[in-house]
Parts: structure tokens; sequence; C-alpha cells
């Protein structure tokens, strides 16, 4: 029998809903983000992913210039049906620099709400 282990995230998801792209060896499927962190996200795709599968990820943030970000690998984690989710493994520094300053923009905006 598996065993569950409860983990503490150290990061924060930020609610989101944007196009994207992801990749196999024998396919192209698309979804849409769910939500997003510095260390994975989650989706809803058109594709059926098992855990454990690698996927090339190209997704285009809201209100974000430069095009599409290209994340050159995640590992699906978990799957229910056609919502997954990912862990980022691979990406450019410059995909990684968008990616952070999107959600740097957002959580502060998210608590400068709350405050």
């Amino acid at each position: 029998m598996p065993s569950t282990r409860f983990v503490i995230r150290t990061y924060h998801r930020v609610p989101v809903r944007c196009e994207l792209y992801y990749m196999g060896d024998e396919f192209l499927g698309k979804g849409t983000l769910m939500n997003l962190s510095k260390n994975g996200f989650r989706v809803i795709g058109d594709q059926q992913v098992v855990p454990g599968m690698e996927l090339v990820v190209r997704l285009s943030l809201p209100e974000n210039e430069g095009g599409p970000v290209e994340i050159q690998r995640v590992v699906v984690r978990w799957v229910r049906g056609l919502l997954f989710g990912v862990k980022v493994v691979k990406l450019k520094s410059d995909s990684q620099e968008r990616i952070g300053a999107f959600l740097s923009t957002r959580l502060n905006y998210s608590y400068s709400t709350i405050h």
C-alpha cells in the first residue's frame, strides 16, 4: 500500500486562467492553466497524461508581452481525468524571470487588496 504523506508548500499558488499547449512524445495537447507557482501548476487539458510523464509546455501569460513562455520540461505529478498537476523541472532563465515577475505582480496585488 503506498504511503500518503503530507507536504507543506513553501510557495504561493496564484489563480490564473490562460491558454497553454503541452507536448508529449506522441501528442500535442491544448489546455487552460488553472493556477501557477514558481515550482509548478495545474492544468485542465484535452489530451490524457499519466503521472511521471515528461512534457514540454508553452503558455501565454495574461497581460504579459514578449510572446509565449516556454518551459522545457515538466513532470506530471498527479492526474484526475483531464485535470493534472505538474512540477517544473527545466526552463530557461528568461522564462523563469518572466514567470517570477508575473507571480510577484499578482502576489503583491493580492496582499495589497487584503491589507
